[in-house]
């Protein structure tokens, strides 16, 4: 029993260290870019397609291209390895929760195997992408006003945004740069900058392509349009950090809550240890612990839910 309440805790180690050396990757990749301006990091984006390709071997073309666009959503920060690890240690856990725990029979186990193991990928990517967005929108704002004050330098667009390709930080800098290396071999601005928006899936993104292709058939001041979208994104980040603060207090009193039940137990099972025995020993206890441990994780599951939608 001991050894099945610790494998949630030993899984999520697991997946904690393969994200954490994934990031660490990414920090040195950074850290190399800086040192070398003059290298041509478009070739990234190849080498990491054909590791991809080689990886997708066995899995129709479809799905490859399908997924391929989803890891790039996710700035190629996790790849097919995270989701088969993802799915399978979520599949034991849950086959030995319903089993062990629940005692359920096998139908619901096998049910519920399969469901975590095709969730919790899809979950997992969800969250890469969101975190992606995230990263993005907190550099994109200077990247705009680097623009909008390249405009009104007398820089055309194009060089405009070759500035601050090279200026701003990732991941910004180096989706302007992939785009950019695109228009090198004859694929026109905004077609190129459109991909990139279908890519990374960023509304503020997107609004910026369709000012640069109005500004291009209209004319128009676009250094003003992007003074103004810099400002709304800016003040919608301001608008979520205070959100957080205010809901910073819930947060906590929710971790506290959660973390009771664990400390209550265990201080009970120290001072009647024979008490508490049935819950362990008996069937139907295992029962009542799992059901109670489904209630505190759905629970949490809601609040966090509810807080990140009032977030966005």
């Amino acid at each position: 029993m001991a050894y099945l309440l610790l494998l949630p805790v030993f899984a999520g180690l697991l997946l904690w260290w393969v994200v954490r050396s994934e990031r660490r990757q990414e920090f040195v990749r950074q850290r190399l870019h800086a040192l070398n301006r003059k290298a041509n990091d478009e070739t990234i984006a190849p080498r990491l397609h054909r590791e991809q390709a080689a990886s997708f071997a066995i899995i129709p073309q479809n799905l490859r291209v399908r997924l391929d666009t989803e890891f790039a959503a996710a700035g190629n920060r996790i790849g097919l390895l995270h989701l088969i690890i993802t799915a399978s240690i979520s599949a034991i856990v849950v086959v030995a929760f319903t089993s062990r725990v629940l005692a359920l029979n096998t139908t619901l186990v096998s049910l519920t195997g399969f469901l975590a193991l095709t969730i919790s990928p899809l979950i997992l990517l969800r969250i890469a992408q969101s975190r992606y967005r995230n990263r993005f929108l907190n550099v994109f704002p200077d990247a705009l006003d680097l623009v909008r004050r390249g405009i009104r330098a007398g820089l055309p667009v194009t060089e405009a945004l070759v500035v601050a390709g090279r200026e701003i930080a990732d991941p910004v800098g180096i989706e302007i740069r992939r785009a950019l290396a695109q228009v090198q071999i004859g694929v026109q601005v905004i077609d190129a900058l459109q991909e990139t928006a279908n890519r990374i899936r960023v509304p503020d993104f997107h609004f910026m392509v369709v000012a640069l292709a109005l500004q291009q058939k209209t004319g128009g001041s676009l250094a003003e349009t992007l003074g103004n979208l810099s400002g709304v994104i800016r003040a919608r980040k301001a608008l979520r950090q205070k959100a957080r603060s205010l809901s910073a207090e819930a947060k906590v009193s929710a971790m506290v809550l959660s973390a009771l039940p664990f400390i209550v137990g265990g201080a009970m099972y120290l001072l009647n240890y024979r008490l508490m025995q049935s819950l362990i020993v008996d069937s139907r206890g295992r029962f009542m612990l799992g059901v109670a441990f489904l209630s505190l994780i759905t629970g949490l599951t809601t609040m966090y839910v509810l807080v990140r939608r009032a977030l966005r």
